[in-house]
C-alpha cells in the first residue's frame, strides 16, 4: 500500500510511526523526572532546562538549579550534570549512573558514597 506524504504524517495515516512517537514522548518524560541530584531531590528535566537557558559549566547549572549544594556537595552528581553538558561518561556496571571518562581513579561516585554512609 502506498501513501502520499500526507497520509504517512497524518494521524489516521501511518500507526506504527504514532505508536514510536507516543513512545519518545513517555520515554523523554520518565528521563526528565529521573534524579539528577540526589541530596537536594532535583530532577534531569531541571538540569536540561538550565542547560537549554544557556548553562554551560556545572557551576552555571548548580546556580540556577542547586544541584551540586547538597551535603555531598556535587560528589554524587557532579558526573551526571557534566556528563549531560557534553563530557564524556561511562555508566557504572553496578547502578548505571554516569561515571566520567576523565575521572582517576574512575570510581562511580554514587557508589563510593552510599559506601561512605554506611
Amino acid at each position: 500500500m502506498c501513501y502520499t506524504a500526507e497520509e504517512f504524517t497524518a494521524k489516521e495515516g501511518h500507526p506504527a510511526i504514532d505508536e514510536l512517537e507516543q513512545k519518545a514522548r513517555e520515554q523523554a518524560v520518565i528521563e526528565n523526572f529521573k534524579p539528577a541530584c540526589l541530596c537536594n531531590k532535583i530532577r534531569k528535566g531541571t538540569v536540561l532546562k538550565a542547560i537549554q537557558a544557556g548553562a554551560k559549566t556545572f557551576e552555571q547549572v548548580s546556580k540556577r538549579t542547586g544541584v551540586g549544594t547538597g551535603p555531598c556537595g556535587g560528589r554524587r552528581c557532579g558526573s551526571m550534570v557534566r556528563g549531560m553538558l557534553g563530557e564524556p561518561v561511562v555508566s557504572c556496571g553496578e547502578c548505571g549512573w554516569p561515571v566520567l571518562v576523565g575521572a582517576s581513579p574512575r570510581v562511580c561516585p554514587r557508589c563510593e558514597y552510599a559506601k561512605q554512609e554506611t
